[in-house]
């Protein structure tokens, strides 16, 4: 199965059309077909939850099912299936990034649970053996493992309990800790085990000593010095960080944010008691006194605030919200263009999204396409896709990062026999004809995958 340049050719189509405002919109009717794949699965009985998770990161659809599988999304045959037991490591998605995959076994005769570094090819590799800071060999149980992002992950080494002295590391995906400038010690309980990921090449990264954060470039030099209490991403040469008084003696921090530019230096002030946008095109939304705005890069008001809750720009386009019931998008001289209050339901419109443990505003367009209400939007409003199923009745489409296939939910009517059901509905992915390419089929073999194979 190739992935295509289909979905992007029609965002750009609407997007060189914006100034007519392009309205192309398909409406999908997911079928099954001769050419679509069974993935055989068998529910275990032991599982409170099953879940089939919609994006597919570097070619693997991930399943929880009282443990974790994957599917390799070419072939639809599992690489890790009920031949391998484990489960993740850690609360983060169950996604591969950067060629690796933080997981948890159980070794036969053993209580202990191993940390274990797993890969796309069925390859797998035990966190080698660690030491603490006096050079003692650590047990399994002292150690803590985050997720892994673009093949990097962070590792909390110290006796659990104590929380001051425990080291945080970076490994790579061979489980070899790098970045040794980055190594911090707690000094109080808390801490970040994030991997934030490289942008521009700069990342941030949390001294768990000073409780401060600071940013390093993709070889692990520091370049700008830990010492902001909240650090976003770079984007666009600018990244928003924030200074932070502790006003009552117990956490609670009030903040200031302003932006750095790549080497560090304060660019605009940091007069924003609450947390901005990342730049996109060339703008940023803040919120002030009476509302919310755009600054450009020198932190001018590029419009008159408003009532209004604001998301970031891209391809000249904003989506923003008014009131109760107005959603609509605005262009760069933030005139609206579009109303599309009757396309979704706007009281249950989020316009914030879960990122890194706190609340961001906004949505991205990734690939230029965004799943809002189970609708594929396109930035300037335009929706590109919905989905009926043969009934004709509505089908919520999820767009599938980093593929071409989208995911929904089919009544088990249309569905072949032996399909897996899930409150009466088959998970799938479609292409963008409509065609069913993945779904699922209660089987009693099929799902045991290959023999993974350990490497030292």
């Amino acid at each position: 199965m190739k992935k295509t340049s289909f979905l992007r050719n029609v965002v750009t189509v609407c997007l060189v059309v914006s100034a007519t405002m392009c309205f192309a919109q398909t409406e999908l009717k997911p079928h099954f077909t001769e050419a679509s794949k069974k993935i055989p699965f068998k529910k275990d009985p032991m599982a409170f939850t099953v879940t089939i998770y919609p994006e597919i990161h570097e070619g693997m659809i991930s399943i929880q099912n009282g443990q974790q599988m994957f599917v390799n999304a070419e072939t639809g045959k599992y690489v890790y299936g009920t031949n391998f037991n484990f489960t993740t490591a850690h609360r983060d998605y169950p996604y591969f990034s950067g060629g690796a995959f933080m997981a948890t076994r159980l070794n036969p005769g053993d209580y202990a649970m191993t940390k274990t570094i797993i890969y796309p090819d069925g390859k797998y590799r035990d966190l080698p053996p660690m030491k603490d800071n006096a050079g003692r060999t650590l047990k399994l149980s002292n150690i803590t493992v985050s997720g892994f992002d673009d093949g990097y992950a962070l590792v909390q080494k110290g006796v659990i309990g104590i929380m001051t002295g425990i080291q945080q590391v970076f490994i790579d995906k061979n489980g070899k800790e790098v970045f040794p400038a980055l190594v911090s010690t707690q000094k109080t309980m808390g801490g970040d085990l994030t991997v934030y990921p490289l942008r521009e090449n700069r990342r941030v990264f949390y001294d768990a000593g000073l409780e401060k954060y600071g940013y390093a470039d993709e070889k692990g030099n520091i370049i700008v010095k830990p010492q902001f209490k909240r650090a976003l991403n770079f984007s666009e040469g600018l990244a928003a960080v924030a200074f932070g008084e502790d006003v009552t003696g117990w956490g609670h921090f009030e903040y200031k944010w302003g932006f750095i530019d790549l080497t560090g230096k304060m660019v605009i002030e940091a007069t924003y008691a609450e947390q901005p946008s990342s730049f996109s095109d060339g703008l940023a939304a803040v919120h002030t006194d009476i509302g919310m705005s755009y600054i450009d890069k020198t932190g001018k008001l590029m419009m008159d605030a408003k009532t209004w809750r604001l998301n970031q720009f891209h391809n000249g386009f904003a989506w923003v919200i008014s009131g109760y019931n107005k959603l609509f998008v605005i262009d760069k001289e933030f005139k609206e263009v579009r109303d599309l209050s009757k396309e979704f339901d706007v009281s249950n419109f989020s316009m914030e999204r879960g990122e890194n443990n706190c609340k961001v505003w906004g949505f991205d367009f990734p690939n230029g396409m965004q799943e809002l209400q189970g609708k594929i939007c396109a930035p300037d409003g335009t929706i590109l896709y919905t989905a009926v199923d043969a009934a004709g009745n509505k089908i919520q489409l999820q767009h599938t990062i980093g593929s071409d296939l989208f995911f929904c939910k089919l009544p088990a009517k249309d569905a072949p026999q032996n399909a897996y059901l899930e409150n009466d509905a088959v998970p799938c992915f479609i292409n963008t004809k409509g065609e069913v390419v993945f779904y699922f089929e209660n089987a009693t073999q099929g799902f045991e995958g290959v023999k993974p194979v350990r490497v030292q």
